[in-house]
């Protein structure tokens, strides 16, 4: 994906982390990624979206929203507009992503988020990994209600239950989120018996034994 276009969308996501800052009292969790439209497309098809006396059009429809992602990791957007997110997407979301990629070679894709345009980036090769980037643009409060969902991708990768393994079902991902928050709280518990200076070398017992 060609970041570049990052610097013409600026001002927009000032508005939108203004946005976000609304939503404190009641965090929403919802995500969509819209590709460019046709002038051809019906009107009530397309999302406008201004931007210095031009108009940039994009399909109303997602080709993937908040349903598909399967796990993520945040980080800290390079120029402060609030933070990134790297998603790993379900089989389903995978598909509807390579297709896009695949199809529409130059168009730019549109992320919202609690429908919020946040990040805009330009297709330059295909994507068939299920991973895609939001750059910035996403608040904290956000973050942290995707956190009490889904699981972390760092997180997946060391648990072997879920070794290289993409959640699909809801239930695949809670019991993706649950396995994560139970591997914390056993790391957890092993760091307060060491402090207590106890043998952790020693096989934990049943009920400490994570990802049972």
């Amino acid at each position: 994906m060609n970041p570049f276009l990052h610097a013409i969308f600026a001002s927009l996501l000032c508005l939108a982390l203004s946005s976000c800052d609304t939503l404190r009292g009641k965090p929403k969790y919802q995500l969509s990624v819209h590709v460019q439209a046709s002038a051809t497309d019906m009107q009530r098809d397309i999302i406008p979206l201004p931007y210095q006396g031009q108009q940039l059009i994009f399909k109303k429809v997602p080709e993937f929203s908040q349903r598909s992602i399967a796990a993520f990791e945040s980080f800290a957007s390079d120029d402060g507009f609030g933070n990134g997110l790297v998603l790993k997407l379900d089989a389903h979301g995978r598909n509807q992503l390579e297709t896009v990629t695949r199809t529409h070679q130059g168009e730019l894709l549109l992320t919202f988020v609690n429908g919020v345009p946040v990040d805009i980036i330009q297709i330059d090769q295909p994507i068939a990994d299920g991973k895609f980037v939001v750059w910035r643009g996403v608040s904290d409060e956000t973050v942290a209600e995707m956190g009490e969902r889904l699981a972390h991708i760092s997180a997946m990768k060391s648990s072997g239950k879920f070794l290289d393994m993409t959640p699909s079902t809801e239930r695949d991902k809670k019991d993706a989120h649950k396995a994560e928050l139970e591997e914390k709280k056993y790391l957890e518990e092993m760091a307060r018996r060491a402090e207590r200076g106890e043998d952790i070398s020693l096989p934990p017992r049943t009920k400490e034994i994570p990802l049972e």
